[in-house]
């Protein structure tokens, strides 16, 4: 699958046309990360980067609070999905870590190449940045939920 499919494919770009897909296009480079590469460690500072997976699979996991050195996983990511987009917005330290699980192959859009396309087309910033904002509200509800039926176990009377 050629970078503009894989574009197409990836939900943060949901509602651009082919013409701003291809702008976004122009600003990526692929790099390869071998399976067990850590992209992005957890609270790394930002890479300014949206990292988009043109094949290959990604697991994403924080630090266990419980016990350390261990991981909780949060997902996995595969074709056409996305991670880093948060940094993209706060600019803070990285809130996980990014590994893959497979040989993988990256799609990497700098932060400084998105914001000039942002500048120059206000209709990607306002796309994206909504796409991003759905992202974090799913993410949240899943959050959400997770806290309110499986919280529970971990009480004690």
């Amino acid at each position: 699958m050629d970078n503009l499919e894989i574009l197409k494919k990836t939900g943060l770009f949901d509602g651009l046309s082919e013409e701003e897909l291809k702008l976004i296009e122009k600003g990526c480079s692929e790099q390869a990360y071998p399976m067990g590469t850590v992209i992005i460690e957890e609270n790394d500072a930002p890479k300014e980067m949206l990292f988009i997976i043109k094949n290959g699979d990604i697991v994403i996991s924080t630090a266990a609070a419980e016990e350390e050195g261990s991981d909780s996983f949060l997902t996995t990511l595969g074709a056409g999905d996305a991670f880093g987009e948060v940094s993209l917005i706060d600019n803070q330290p990285h809130s996980a870590t990014v590994r893959a699980m497979s040989d993988a192959v990256i799609l990497l859009l700098p932060g400084k190449y998105f914001n000039e396309i942002v500048d120059s087309n206000k209709n990607i910033g306002f796309v994206v940045v909504r796409n991003i904002a759905r992202l974090v509200c799913d993410r949240l509800r899943d959050s959400n939920f997770a806290t309110k039926h499986f919280g529970l176990f971990g009480k004690l009377d």
